[in-house]
């Protein structure tokens, strides 16, 4: 099995995000670091969106929020390709 690609990682993190509540915060820290590592010009305001966005994972905005970092993730992916 290789490397899961950065939207395979979020579809994991927003999985144990609503089905582990307490590892929920870890889990989104490393899917933002690898966001980081994966996107080296982004920007502040990116990480801070980025940041919020995993923040809702789990809670009322979940579904918004998978979309907004889904959108992320596409746009790295396509950039790389």
């Amino acid at each position: 099995m290789g490397r899961i690609s950065l939207l395979e990682a979020l579809d994991l993190t927003a999985l144990i995000a609503l089905k582990d509540p307490r590892r929920r915060s870890r889990v989104a820290a490393r899917w933002l670091r690898r966001y980081l590592e994966e996107h080296p010009a982004a920007t502040i305001e990116d990480a801070a969106f980025a940041a919020s966005a995993l923040a809702a994972l789990g809670g009322a905005g979940h579904d918004e929020a998978v979309a907004a970092l889904g959108g992320l993730a596409d746009r790295i992916s396509r950039s790389a390709s």
